[in-house]
């Protein structure tokens, strides 16, 4: 599906914004404050385990799904590839094409009206020409339906226009929307996964076109081949010490890099937590010997005494137990499938019971 923000393209000022962004499913965090400038320069990767919440936050930059926090601006158009194409509309191959080069026809006939009004003398012509010119210029229109057809060509997506899109299968859809949004030309391209369905001649086409163009990127892909080629900035939304996204520069070795000093960061960090967890276990395992042995007074203590002291010897146990309790531990994650470090939030310390059973009487 295509998702044009603005009718017509800002080319060189365009800029897709989201600042402070967050979205939550019920009661789980899905995207926590991502912050991200995208412009017609950037080829940006978003990176992460499945259910991280990749293709959420493309939904969010294309204005498809409402942030629950934090803002998104768009100038200039975009066009988002979603992992599925719809065919129950009953539309066909060339009428996908039409559809997804919509204002570039349009702008065409504008033209060709135009210039025969400018032709007949018809007053204000000539403004209406050089504006039509313009516009036409700006979403380079006499090339949009040859940009289509090479696309679907190289792609090797059904050239039949008369085809429908149901009759197709799953993956020759796909191909046949991927080469209408490369076609399209939109100031910005979201796609998600995009080298699902295509073959290894399909791959280089993408991967030239994705480098060549002069519209900003965001691509969720897990085509480690993909990325190397053509990201030069990773947001990467898997687990992190602070639940905040990473987001790293000098493209997908700078991710890898980056997240492997993370990585190293936390285990560091959960080395400092188990020692100091060590030495809190050292000092309520302490205190509650203190408490034990303080239920044995030397000859001659009074009851009251014994019944003061062991006032004050259990409220020691029980503060040094709730510090124990609540330092909490974060469990560095292995290595994902994938070749990238992932990370995990770990559970707190297990709760450490008071079982000595204290009676009044002494």
């Amino acid at each position: 599906m295509l998702t044009p923000t603005n009718r017509h393209p800002a080319r060189h000022h365009a800029q897709l914004t989201a600042t402070d962004v967050s979205v939550m499913r019920g009661t789980m965090s899905v995207l926590n404050y991502v912050n991200l400038v995208v412009t017609p320069s950037s080829r940006v990767a978003i990176v992460g385990e499945n259910g991280r919440g990749k293709s959420t936050l493309l939904h969010v930059l294309a204005g498809t799904l409402p942030p629950d926090s934090g803002t998104v601006q768009r100038i200039g158009t975009l066009g988002l590839a979603e992992q599925e194409m719809t065919a129950a509309d009953e539309r066909t191959v060339g009428q996908a094409v039409a559809d997804s080069i919509a204002e570039p026809l349009a702008a065409l006939a504008t033209f060709d009206a135009a210039a025969r009004a400018l032709a007949n003398g018809i007053d204000g012509a000539a403004e209406e020409y050089a504006a039509s010119l313009e516009l036409a210029e700006a979403l380079d229109a006499w090339d949009a339906e040859r940009r289509v057809q090479i696309a679907l060509e190289a792609l090797e997506a059904e050239t039949d226009k008369t085809k429908l899109l149901a009759d197709l299968s799953v993956g020759q859809r796909y191909r046949v929307r991927l080469a209408c949004l490369l076609g399209a030309d939109h100031d910005f391209l979201l796609l998600d996964e995009p080298t699902n369905h295509i073959d290894r001649s399909g791959l280089d086409f993408l991967t030239a076109q994705l480098r060549s163009r002069s519209g900003g990127v965001v691509v969720v892909s897990h085509d480690r081949a993909l990325l190397s080629d053509i990201a030069d900035t990773v947001v990467d939304l898997d687990p992190t010490l602070d639940d905040r996204p990473r987001i790293y520069g000098s493209g997908y070795s700078g991710y890898r890099e980056g997240r492997q000093a993370e990585r190293v960061r936390w285990e560091q960090d959960y080395d400092r937590q188990q020692a100091e967890h060590a030495r809190l276990q050292e000092s309520l395992s302490a205190a509650q010997n203190r408490l034990v042995s303080g239920w044995r007074p030397e000859k001659g203590t009074n009851k009251h005494g014994r019944a003061t002291r062991a006032g004050g010897l259990v409220q020691n146990v029980h503060r040094r137990q709730e510090v124990l309790e609540a330092h909490a531990i974060t469990v560095p994650n292995h290595r994902s499938s994938s070749g990238s470090p992932t990370f995990r939030q770990g559970p707190g310390p297990s709760s450490l019971m008071l079982t000595t059973s204290v009676s009044q009487g002494g």
